[in-house]
């Protein structure tokens, strides 16, 4: 199951009930003490069953009487359930969702150390029909002779008379908003049911110690070395009996001797072993760096370690309890780490987010970690008349928050040096165009009078950097990828419109992947990721795909492409567009343009650039 949403009511600083959206990476952006740590809190106590302290309870709601409520929406949800002694049934046939084909539980404190708990779905109003879920078997069998309802159903099973009598009612079942407590009869069992089934979540805070000797650094250790003792358990009994042998012979003789001194007190003496030793407690291990203690290491280091053990620790308390997908939850992951090694970091984030089996929940007060952030991703929190409001990134607010967090454009060259801008669809299409301008007399990468920029992609930075350029006043050159439908040509058809003598086209093949040809393509793969691909590559065709289909069933021939889900497909895609932009590109050559009979066309782009360079 996945987080879809939280719902904080008269919690900390949220008085009236505040929305708040996930998607598999979540950044939460906002000043100090404006309820970010507050949310992941909030979390933390819904799926730990943490109590709470009456602090915790919003003071204006306290002085009313009002209780703190959390509740949290679900979506990617089990296909069913075993209620009933091996009878499946499932959330939906059970009327267990939300108005929005959701699972939505809600937590009430009204006493701070038990809250209740409420599964709240659009469930059977009816009389007769609005309680079946609390009824035993035996009175769901007198309810059903009691409607005089006949069919195909054993009437053994609960759910399968639960159905029956829903089906009877027709059109005139009707469904209001419920709230069904969990302990009650009939609802605890499908509670008991869900719960192995909620994500696993694991906070990671910011103010928490750094020293390798932390339980939360110790624990995945102590495990692995507890794991490894296991498996030579009967080497180490063995050594302890020889042990004890030899040191019960010892021993005795020592008694023997004692005995012609005392012979009372070598009576009372004997030699004693504890039953089992705890291996365990022989080993603490810890991590060194060319022999420098961990805790000698700088804070950076020491974060970025403890960040990957919590990482390690929560997966594998996933993997023990059987969970589907766990919810990382990092406060300030930029904490002690230099803007390198923040990036490298956001990255490893998003990519064990799109994995599948992980959300990510973040959030940050750093301008080069929210610029690479997707602007969808983003959750901006604020306060106004006092009160906390939440909003998902979009157009209208981006600049409110680049303004908020500082973040600045970035160029990498002086904005007084630069012509010409080159407006291209996405990072990989740069990559390309830095690789094969050499080829036609231009320099992409060195020459200060030419900014290439990516208007795809949508992080807040490039979105930061674009509104930027745009009050610079420079030449502009874009080049869209023509896909199938043509959907960049309305946006072509403007740029060349402005009198600006600006240049826009859309390529004549799909897209940038279309103009390499399989003659470097196939050795490629071939010398760096040992993948012989068989592929021709021509101007119409979804090249990405079909290279990742092709090393996908030489990898795994006997699990089709076509059966596999479509993150998956993305993730192979990008790597191969990756690859082929990165590596590939950079053995293009004239003659592999001329046999792709593209060169007329590829020239032409950069001639418009060099006539804007004069």
């Amino acid at each position: 199951m996945k987080i879809i949403s939280l719902i904080l009511e008269n919690f900390r600083s949220y008085r009236a009930p505040v929305k708040i959206s996930f998607n598999d990476l979540t950044v939460l952006i906002g000043k100090n003490d404006i309820g970010k740590s507050t949310i992941l809190e909030a979390l933390d106590i819904f799926f730990e069953n943490r109590k709470i302290d009456t602090d915790d309870i919003n003071i204006e709601a306290k002085e009313i009487g009002e209780t703190a409520k959390l509740t949290v929406v679900f979506s990617n949800l089990p296909d069913e359930i075993d209620l009933d002694a091996g009878a499946k049934t499932n959330l939906n046939d059970e009327y267990l969702l939300n108005s929005e084909g959701l699972l939505e539980i809600k937590k009430d404190f009204t006493s701070l150390t038990k809250p209740k708990t409420y599964i709240i779905c659009n469930h059977p109003s009816n009389e007769n029909a609005n309680d079946l879920l609390s009824l035993k078997i035996k009175e769901l069998q007198g309810r059903i002779k009691e409607l005089n309802i006949e069919g195909d159903f054993k009437a053994s099973v609960k759910n399968e008379i639960r159905k029956a009598i829903w089906q009877s009612f027709g059109a005139t079942l009707t469904f209001s908003n419920t709230e069904l407590e969990i302990s009650q009869e009939g609802v605890k069992d499908v509670w008991d049911k869900l719960t192995p089934l909620l994500p696993l979540f694991a906070l990671f805070q910011s103010d928490r110690k750094n020293d390798e000797k932390d339980k939360e650094i110790q624990d995945p250790l102590k495990v692995a070395a507890e794991q490894a003792l296991k498996k030579h358990l009967v080497a180490l009994n063995a050594i302890k009996k020889q042990v004890e042998d030899e040191i019960a012979e010892i021993a005795n003789l020592t008694i023997d001797k004692l005995k012609e001194m005392n012979e009372e007190v070598a009576k009372q003496l004997k030699p004693h072993f504890p039953p089992e030793l705890k291996w365990a407690d022989l080993f603490k291990p810890t991590l060194t760096s060319d022999d420098v203690p961990m805790n000698k290491r700088g804070s950076g280091v020491r974060r970025l370690l403890l960040i990957n053990f919590f990482r390690a620790e929560a997966e594998r308390k996933r993997l023990e309890k059987n969970i589907p997908n766990v919810i990382y939850a990092i406060e300030e992951p930029e904490t002690s780490q230099h803007p390198d090694w923040q990036k490298k970091l956001m990255d490893a984030l998003k990519e064990l987010a799109e994995n599948g089996v992980a959300q990510i929940i973040t959030t940050t007060h750093s301008p080069s970690l929210a610029s690479l952030v997707e602007v969808e991703n983003i959750r901006f929190i604020y306060k106004e008349d006092g009160v906390n409001k939440i909003e998902n990134g979009h157009n209208d607010n981006l600049d409110t928050i680049a303004n908020t967090l500082g973040v600045l454009p970035s160029l990498q060259k002086e904005p007084e040096e630069v012509k010409l801008f080159l407006c291209l669809e996405g990072p990989t299409d740069i990559e390309f165009f830095n690789k094969v301008s050499p080829l036609f007399g231009v320099d992409l990468i060195n020459d200060s009078r030419i900014v290439a920029i990516s208007l795809g992609g949508g992080t807040l930075g490039q979105w930061v950097t674009n509104n930027y350029l745009k009050k610079l006043n420079k030449q502009e050159v874009h080049i869209y990828d023509r896909d199938v439908d043509a959907k960049y040509q309305p946006f072509v058809d403007e740029v060349n419109k402005r009198g600006l003598d600006h240049f826009a086209t859309l390529t004549q093949k799909r897209e940038i992947e279309n103009y390499f040809h399989e003659s470097i393509v196939i050795p490629s793969f071939k010398n760096h990721d040992g993948f012989t691909i068989a592929v021709t590559i021509d101007d119409n065709s979804g090249i990405p795909e079909l290279i990742a289909q092709a090393r996908h069933n030489e990898r795994n021939p006997a699990n089709p492409w076509v059966s596999q889900s479509s993150r998956y497909k993305e993730k192979c895609m990008g790597f191969v567009k990756k690859h082929l932009n990165t590596l590939t590109a950079g053995n293009m050559t004239i003659a592999v343009l001329q046999q792709r009979l593209a060169f007329d066309e590829v020239n032409n782009w950069f001639e418009e650039i060099k006539k804007r360079l004069n």
